[in-house]
């Protein structure tokens, strides 16, 4: 596995450099020691950033009262290659990590381009991918949405749910279904969706993090079928998981580093770690409209 394999920019280039350089490249690491007060400046210049909503999944934590501002996910485990909330509507459009104290050992950030990835996997699989639908499936026990959606009547909750529709892109959809114990909530999204920038396909979701390997994190919560209701190919995934192997890059941290990354793009992971003094914060949110002009 290569180390840094993305653009570095040294000092205080302005958001529009920084922009320039995440549309060309998909990633670039802002090297120069940044403190936290700019790096949320810089990400208020870029995006309109997304509070964290702790109610489904509670594994993070809110820095300094900005709940727009987060520690990455608790635990020393390895994260599988992943689309940031790729299982949801609303996937934020970039991502933001900045390291206060990197780990003694281990626990780079990992990245992925997924232009590169679709683009390598052989013929046949890159058709099957393109062709792909998926349907993430959260289970909610009924403790869990009612408490969620502060509703105990089923069609209130999901009327509440069904507001995100409006927001949909075109291949994305809503599925809903309610008995007695649960309701399981289904968001359905392409395989490859377009990126941002260049409007064309990559292989960027989360289907490396719902096959982890022995010691990575597991969300159990999540579960993922193709859109038909077909279990997805494991062989497709297999061969997908290595390729992406082979194109992986370590971005090894140092104090003060910033990475921008664009979650339309690129899959991003990270090594395990033994040091539980690693910290890493990330913002996320939609580029503002201004900026994108």
């Amino acid at each position: 596995m290569a180390e840094q394999d993305v653009p570095a920019l040294v000092g205080t280039p302005t958001p529009d450099a920084v922009l320039a350089a995440v549309a060309e490249h998909g990633a670039v690491l802002l090297r120069g020691g940044w403190r936290h007060e700019d790096y949320v400046a810089l990400g208020d210049a870029l995006m309109t950033a997304s509070p964290y909503q702790g109610g489904f999944h509670d594994e993070r934590d809110v820095i300094g009262g900005d709940p727009t501002t987060t520690t990455v996910t608790r635990g020393t485990q390895g994260m599988p290659l992943h689309r940031e909330a790729s299982y949801a509507p609303g996937a934020p459009d970039l991502l933001m990590f900045r390291c206060e104290r990197p780990a003694a050992d281990g626990g780079a950030t990992t990245l992925c381009d997924g232009l590169a990835l679709l683009a390598a996997l052989p013929a046949t699989v890159r058709a099957a991918c393109e062709e792909l639908t998926l349907r993430w499936e959260s289970e909610l026990p009924t403790p869990v949405w009612q408490r969620m959606c502060g509703t105990t009547d089923p069609a209130a909750a999901e009327r509440m749910l069904r507001q995100w529709e409006p927001y949909l892109r075109p291949w994305e959809s809503i599925h809903i279904d309610v008995d007695e114990d649960a309701m399981t909530v289904g968001f359905g999204t392409r395989c490859t969706p377009p990126t941002l920038f260049e409007g064309v396909p990559a292989f960027c979701n989360s289907l490396f993090i719902s096959r982890p390997q022995p010691g990575e994190y597991h969300d159990r919560r999540l579960r993922v079928r193709s859109g038909t209701g077909a279990p997805v190919p494991e062989d497709l995934v297999a061969t997908a998981a290595d390729v992406a192997a082979r194109l992986t890059v370590a971005v090894p941290w140092r104090s003060g580093d910033v990475l921008v990354v664009d979650n339309s793009r690129y899959l991003h992971g990270r090594q395990a770690f033994t040091d539980a003094g690693r910290a890493v914060a990330v913002r996320m949110g939609h580029l503002r409209k201004e900026t994108a002009a």
